[in-house]
């Protein structure tokens, strides 16, 4: 078994909001699905609104994740 490194993109919610420890990860091709879920959760949870830009902009990170390989 091998083990590979590749990169994901992550969101997490600001943990000042409320205590919000909300984070998730996905592939670099599911970005798209990424900010409207983190938009979403935003705005049910924080009743904040956010341009999907802004999310990408001030919440999204590039991760590095470790695969395995068989």
């Amino acid at each position: 078994m091998q083990s590979d490194e590749t990169t994901a993109l992550q969101v997490a919610c600001d943990t000042e909001v409320s205590g919000c420890v909300f984070l998730m990860r996905t592939e670099e091709d599911d970005k798209e699905r990424l900010l409207e879920i983190a938009r979403d959760h935003v705005r049910e949870q924080h009743g904040k609104e956010y341009t999907l830009d802004e999310i990408e902009a001030q919440h999204v990170t590039e991760v590095a994740v470790e695969t395995e390989a068989g």
